[in-house]
């Protein structure tokens, strides 16, 4: 069923042209100004999929590979600063007790001494690492 609303056509006195006036018409104007320029912002969330940063953080993730660290850590923090936005790509084991996600048990399993440290292919490698490094050790090459 189609509604159908109705304006009026008012004139004020001293105004040369008559304006429109309806309860909806401030309604729709309001809500395309709220839908416009209150929508939602484009995120930053891992926004260059294809960066190298990215390519790197999915390949350690899909062979395995594992950064244990500590949300305190402010190496741990250097090292996720080195994959830009697509950190959060990173597996990555959150060892303190007190952290999101915890899993302090893994951590001690796997005899981590240290944060950050890298498990890759079975292998622990303690310390922040450099990009070149983690593609070197997790056999790593960038499409061309």
């Amino acid at each position: 069923m189609v509604q159908l609303h109705h304006l009026n056509v008012v004139s004020k006195p001293g105004l040369s042209k008559p304006r429109l006036s309806s309860p909806w018409l401030g309604g729709l104007a309001l809500g395309a100004v709220l839908l416009v320029g209150c929508g939602p912002q484009p995120t930053s969330t891992v926004e260059s999929v294809g960066s190298y940063e990215a390519q790197l953080a999915e390949h350690l993730t899909a062979t395995g590979g594992a950064m244990y660290g500590a949300y305190w850590c402010p190496h741990c923090a250097d090292q996720k600063a080195m994959f830009k936005e697509a950190a959060e790509l990173l597996p990555y084991v959150e060892c303190a007790a007190d952290g999101e996600n915890a899993q302090p048990e893994l951590c001690q399993q796997k005899g981590i001494q240290g944060y950050p440290t890298w498990e890759i292919e079975g292998q622990l490698y303690p310390g922040v690492k450099s990009l070149a490094d983690l593609a070197e050790l997790s056999g790593f090459s960038a499409p061309q």
